[in-house]
């Protein structure tokens, strides 16, 4: 949303209609405006300096400036830093995580990332260089700002020095929102990222459990692996015709489906009635379903494992 602008009552010899084209365009920016677009509107750097001096404009950063009255806000800050970076800045890190929307990014400041050839430029926002180059396949707009494709940030995530659980957090996000794949960032990774430097051990060792829609997901990948198991198909979709009778968490040889169960999904009677449905159409179709709740895959994973060892041995 436009930041609210308070227009100070202003000297007429200090203020005339620039400054209300000015103000008025920073409105539609999150209340920032960049040295540039002070100057189109024919705007001296005396003059500006005159309006800083009686506090109409305050400066944000090298080539950028905010409104007086405008509300500092995280999307002014990232607007203002874009400003600063132009053109070749974009918003990435943790910055870009929480524009994305990505689980677990909701707080946090500003950062950016330039391409290495730009490292001398500067905001007031955490800046980090890549060797990579940044082409536009890589940059998406979201509330207007210049950003960092989700894929592409988690590839640069080590710049960041995210934690583990950060970077599982911004990979099961992708995935379940099908703005990445666990192939296509498995592939980028191994193609762009050297495992033993700049991170690259993490990534891969945060993708080794990915393919899930969630936590619980990935928890129970990981015991599966630990055990020695082998890794089971994941989110397959079964159909009657044209339509979807259940899409189910892992598919393990011998016809084996695995659902995991996490807090409140299946609380109420109407879930439990879907629950219900889905476990008879899928054992109609010959398949046998295990269900492993939050409890069962966090208080007691060696019986999640002997009974998923069982039932495979049953099949076998």
């Amino acid at each position: 949303m436009p930041a609210s602008i308070v227009t100070p009552l202003v000297h007429t010899r200090a203020m005339d209609d620039r400054f209300r084209l000015i103000a008025a365009l920073a409105a539609s920016q999150n209340g920032a405006i960049s040295t540039s677009q002070i100057s189109a509107q024919d705007v001296s750097t005396s003059l500006r300096s005159k309006w800083e001096r009686g506090g109409f404009v305050e400066r944000l950063g090298p080539r950028s400036f905010a409104i007086a009255g405008s509300t500092p806000s995280f999307e002014r800050a990232l607007t203002a830093g874009l400003f600063d970076l132009e053109p070749h800045g974009v918003i990435a890190g943790r910055a870009g995580a929480r524009l994305h929307a990505l689980d677990g990014f909701s707080t946090g400041g500003a950062e950016f990332m330039v391409p290495r050839a730009e490292r001398r430029r500067t905001t007031s926002g955490l800046v980090c260089t890549s060797r990579r180059p940044l082409s536009n396949a890589d940059i998406v707009v979201v509330r207007g700002l210049r950003c960092l494709t989700v894929e592409r940030l988690i590839v640069e995530s080590p710049l960041f020095e995210f934690s583990r659980a950060e970077t599982e957090n911004a990979i099961d996000s992708a995935i379940r929102r099908r703005l990445t794949t666990e192939q296509r960032l498995r592939d980028r990774v191994l193609r762009e990222h050297h495992p033993g430097i700049n991170g690259g051990r993490l990534l891969l060792d945060a993708l080794v459990d990915t393919g899930g829609e969630s936590g619980l997901e990935r928890w129970f990948l990981r015991l599966v692996r630990e055990a020695g198991l082998a890794r089971p198909v994941l989110q397959k979709t079964y159909r009657a015709g044209g339509r979807v009778v259940a899409r189910v968490d892992a598919f393990f040889a011998g016809d084996l489906v695995v659902e995991v169960s996490g807090h409140g999904t299946h609380a109420t009677r109407r879930q439990r009635q879907i629950d219900a449905q889905r476990h008879t159409e899928l054992t109609l179709r010959g398949l046998r379903v295990l269900t492993f709740t939050y409890e069962d895959i966090r208080d007691r994973p060696a019986w999640v494992i002997a009974r998923l060892r069982e039932a495979l041995s049953i099949a076998a």
